[in-house]
């Protein structure tokens, strides 16, 4: 398909943001082969899941009722009407009647270039059509992805709930056989039985989120497989594409934006159909007719041509008006998607960054708690010190863990919108 050109404006207000981003070196990729795979499921999985889905069922319906009404437009509203008519004739002097009959067979012609202008019409109906659907693809392939990363990261919030309860049982269990040795005041003791009733509580609140979760993706998408957590979850793609380059892409193929474009150009062509119509189409026919029993044989032609009046210039007026509308919304679209776009790559760039600092500090908190289990063991740290110090370790890696499944979803979702993943376009 044929990209569309951009208003040069639009440019010239996302030059700053471009700037921040070519000037830092950031740019956008083809993903690794093996980067995104691990984290999300095929196409050709993807694709079976939405085509069974209602809603893009609805949108196909959409696209076909699309196409006929297109069809309908070049054709032209015109028919072929017929109109039959039996008479008396009745004459004083002489005396006499006859029967008397007439046959017309009349239909409106286009003219003034109307038919043309119609095929024009409609081919652009069918393009609406066309992204329309594409559009719904894409709208349902983002909530499809939205809805398997919460499936992740609701499992992984279990799997971290899980392990404090280990952890928390793991401690309950030293702090009563030390309780019974005398090594600890009974007061550690029920500081522990409350941490693995805390744990027990967290446990069971992050099991039903994820089993929720994960039950409302295979129920919405059956097919689909299970989410899961990959073994090698090291996630840092390669930048390669310089940004302003990533940004024309997305532009270019944008569905709601190329919606609107089509849309637009759409309502250009009816405001053009329309002011045709100030010049009316003329009503051809020809007409028959038996007269005085058959002793009068009548045959010619019709011509009948509506007055315009004030109507039709008012709807060809409000019909450019509304084209002008299609294409001022057009442009500032583009500015906020170019703004949009700028920010969001930013935000994951500087996720990376913050990602890299979170599993640095991961692994420190983890060595520090570790050190506290062997310092509450030489009665170096108490027990509150030691179930504080496990926790952090804990939230620490778990807060790792929801960045990187947010950096995932980040680049997941640049990629869906650049067409390099699950590009379902029909």
């Amino acid at each position: 398909m044929k990209l569309p050109a951009f208003h040069p404006w639009v440019w010239r207000c996302t030059a700053l943001a471009l700037a921040c981003l070519v000037g830092s070196g950031s740019a956008l990729a083809e993903p690794d082969d093996d980067t995104l795979d691990r984290w999300l499921p095929s196409t050709t999985q993807v694709a079976a899941a939405l085509n069974a889905s209602p809603a893009i069922a609805a949108a196909r319906a959409q696209r076909e009722a699309q196409l006929e009404r297109a069809q309908a437009i070049q054709v032209g509203p015109h028919e072929w009407a017929l109109r039959l008519s039996q008479h008396s004739r009745r004459v004083q002097d002489p005396s006499s009647r006859f029967n008397e009959t007439s046959a017309t067979l009349e239909r409106p012609v286009r003219l003034w270039g109307k038919a043309d202008l119609d095929r024009q019409l409609a081919e652009q109906n069918r393009e609406v059509a066309r992204i329309g659907l594409a559009d719904a693809l894409h709208e349902a392939s983002r909530q499809l992805m939205l809805r398997w990363i919460d499936v992740l990261r609701a499992q992984r919030e279990a799997a971290s709930a899980t392990r404090e309860l280990a952890l928390a049982q793991a401690l309950h269990r030293q702090a009563l056989v030390r309780l019974r040795q005398g090594d600890i005041a009974p007061l550690d003791a029920r500081l522990a039985e409350a941490e693995l009733q805390r744990a027990q509580a967290v446990q069971l609140q992050a099991q039903a989120r994820q089993t929720g979760t994960q039950a409302s993706l295979l129920h919405l998408y059956p097919g689909l497989p299970t989410p899961t957590w990959p073994q090698a979850d090291a996630f840092a793609p390669t930048p390669g594409e310089e940004a302003g380059e990533a940004l024309r892409i997305y532009l270019n193929q944008h569905h709601e934006l190329n919606l609107m474009r089509a849309e637009g150009l759409r309502l250009q062509r009816l405001a053009d159909r329309l002011d045709k119509d100030r010049w009316p189409d003329p009503t051809l026919g020809v007409y028959t007719s038996r007269e005085r029993a058959g002793a009068e044989q009548v045959l010619g032609l019709s011509l009948s041509v509506p007055l315009p009046g004030q109507y039709r210039q008012s709807q060809a007026r409000a019909a450019q008006a509304e084209a002008q509308v299609a294409q001022d919304k057009l442009r500032q679209m583009e500015l906020q998607l170019g703004a949009e776009f700028a920010a969001r790559w930013q935000q994951w760039q500087q996720g990376q960054q913050a990602l890299a600092a979170t599993q640095a500090a991961a692994e420190v908190q983890s060595q520090a708690a570790e050190k506290s289990l062997l310092a509450y063991t030489l009665g170096e740290h108490s027990m509150t010190e030691l179930i504080q110090n496990r926790r952090l370790a804990n939230e620490q890696r778990l807060a790792r863990d929801r960045l990187q499944l947010d950096q995932v979803q980040g680049w997941a979702l640049l990629q869906l919108d650049l067409h390099r993943v699950w590009d379902l376009d029909d």
